[in-house]
C-alpha cells in the first residue's frame, strides 16, 4: 500500500484517507472485543463519565437520531448503561458499565499506542502544530453552510 497521499488532493479527501488508515489499525487492534465500532464514543465517555446524550452528540458530532442507534447498541453489548434524569425526562445520562469501563482501558490503550506510531520520527513541536491547525481548520469549517452527514463504520466480516 502507498503511504504518501497526493498532494493534488483536496484537504478534505486527504483527511477521509487519514481516518481510513487510522481507523483500520485501531479496528485491527481491537479485533479481540466484542464490540467492532464506536471506539471514539466510548473513548470520550472514559473520559467524561456520566454526561449527557447531548454532550456525547456535541463533541463528536453525531446526529441525535444516529446516536440513539449506537447507544442501543452499546448498551446491548453491554458497555453502557442509561439513566433518565429526573428532573428532566427528556434528558439521558450516559456511562460505562463495569464491563465497558474493562474493555473500554484496552480501546484508549489502543488510540494512545496508534497515536504514538503515527507520529513516530515526528517532533514534538510538530505534533503540536498539526493538531492546532486541525482545530484551526475545523473551526473554519464550522463556519460555512453544511449539511449534516452520517458516516457508517460497520466493519463487515470476511465469511469463511
Amino acid at each position: 500500500m502507498k503511504s504518501e497521499i497526493n498532494n493534488e488532493l483536496p484537504v478534505g479527501t486527504r483527511a477521509l484517507i487519514l481516518s481510513k488508515l487510522y481507523y483500520g489499525a485501531l479496528s485491527k487492534s481491537l479485533d479481540n472485543l466484542d464490540v467492532e465500532r464506536y471506539y471514539s464514543v466510548l473513548f470520550f465517555l472514559y473520559n467524561h463519565q456520566n454526561c449527557c446524550q447531548q454532550v456525547v452528540c456535541d463533541n463528536l458530532r453525531i446526529d441525535k437520531t444516529a446516536m440513539v442507534k449506537v447507544l442501543d447498541y452499546l448498551s446491548k453489548a453491554g458497555y453502557i448503561e442509561r439513566t433518565t434524569n429526573p428532573a428532566d425526562r427528556r434528558e439521558h445520562f450516559i456511562r460505562l458499565s463495569k464491563k465497558g469501563e474493562k474493555q473500554t482501558k484496552k480501546i484508549v490503550q489502543s488510540f494512545d499506542s496508534i497515536d504514538e506510531k503515527a507520529f513516530l520520527n515526528i517532533s514534538e513541536g510538530e505534533r503540536k502544530t498539526f493538531l492546532k491547525v486541525m482545530q484551526l481548520v475545523c473551526k473554519n469549517l464550522d463556519s460555512l453552510p453544511s449539511d449534516d452527514l452520517f458516516f457508517n463504520y460497520k466493519k463487515t466480516k470476511a465469511k469463511n
